[in-house]
């Protein structure tokens, strides 16, 4: 493999202009960069966790080419994506002859990968034979060619990636648990995109400059409603999502300011809202937005039943955080003792 030092930097460069290198200023992104460093130049596996469209293999890279390995090769592969029948010839490489239409001897990606890095994406799919094969190699670094007796050794750096939750599939026996605990030496959480707060809006400016330039159109801007929309909405896609309704607003809207109607056109409303965006009383704008996207699903709605289903819903919790005492319970929501009385019994009475 033709492998230079500028091949190494102009991939780097392109990863950060495209998803931006791991951009966000909160707390989750710190943690992550943070993890990042301290993890990049060990010799043991890396397993990054976190749903679909996150950025994991942002993260391997990143992982990477943070590394003393960096000029070595980086590697990926998804296993979700291989058929299991050539799997195994993929991952360890096969000899001439070894099976029907092996004309000649093959490579595989631990081969390939040298003393660089082995980025193996979704690796929970990977079946429970290439799972022990897999674990021989990241105990002793020894595997085998098919059809070949000679015993080859890997020096490459495994990181692994999954948005499965494989303690679960280890108790239910769909993966290995002593492969689980060797790939989870260090252990990474990617987090989703709903918890990243502010850096929602550094990822639509990123990507709104990005895709301008790279298409040729203007870039569009949001109305002040639109972004408080765009902050408040979760992204069940993550940076994906994101990055998809910035490209699209890009060909349909560029150059212009957006509404808000614009913009919730292109997301997914089909999203269930989490609790702490119902309950959020102390934000007047995001109670407007959250009614908004109430009424936006359904056709009707009742005021009288909401009020009354709020209101149950917090003298319940309010006594059971009380264990049933009605003057503590009362003072814990600030009415008095025979408001609370009253209100409970119009409730019962229901």
């Amino acid at each position: 493999m033709c492998f230079n030092i500028q091949d190494v930097a102009l991939n780097k460069t392109n990863a950060q202009q495209e998803y931006g290198d791991l951009l966000g200023n909160s707390l989750p992104m710190q943690t992550l960069r943070m993890q990042i460093e301290q993890f990049s130049n060990s010799l043991f596996p890396v397993l990054i966790q976190g749903e679909s469209g996150s950025g994991k293999d942002l993260v391997a890279r990143r992982c990477h080419y943070a590394s003393m390995r960096l000029l070595h090769p980086y590697l990926s592969i998804n296993c979700a994506a291989i058929s299991p029948l050539l799997a195994e010839s993929i991952l360890f490489g096969h000899t001439k002859g070894a099976f029907t239409g092996a004309t000649s001897a093959h490579a595989g990606y631990f081969e390939d990968a040298g003393e660089g890095t082995l980025f193996l994406d979704e690796i929970g799919d990977l079946s429970l034979e290439l799972q022990a094969k897999l674990l021989r190699v990241l105990e002793n670094g020894e595997y085998q060619r098919i059809g070949e007796t000679k015993t080859r050794r890997s020096h490459a750096r495994i990181v692994a990636a999954t948005n499965r939750d494989l303690r679960s599939e280890v108790r239910i026996g769909k993966f290995r648990s002593d492969l689980y605990y060797r790939l989870s030496v260090f252990a990474i959480h990617m987090p989703p995109l709903r918890e990243m707060g502010e850096d929602k809006h550094l990822l639509r400016e990123h990507f709104t400059d990005f895709y301008a330039n790279k298409i040729g159109q203007a870039p569009f801007l949001l109305e002040a409603a639109a972004q408080m929309r765009w902050l408040d909405y979760t992204f069940p896609g993550n940076v994906r999502e994101l990055r998809n309704i910035v490209i699209r607003l890009i060909s349909k809207h560029s150059g212009k300011i957006l509404d808000m109607n614009a913009l919730i056109a292109e997301f997914d409303l089909s999203e269930p809202a989490t609790l702490s965006e119902t309950l959020n009383f102390s934000n007047e704008a995001a109670m407007i937005l959250q009614a908004q996207r109430h009424l936006q699903h359904k056709t009707k709605v009742s005021l009288d039943a909401i009020l009354k289903a709020c209101e149950q819903a917090y003298i319940e919790a309010a006594m059971q955080i009380t264990h049933g005492n009605i003057s503590q319970a009362a003072k814990l929501i600030n009415v008095n003792r025979t408001t609370l009385y009253n209100r409970m019994s119009k409730l019962d009475a229901h």
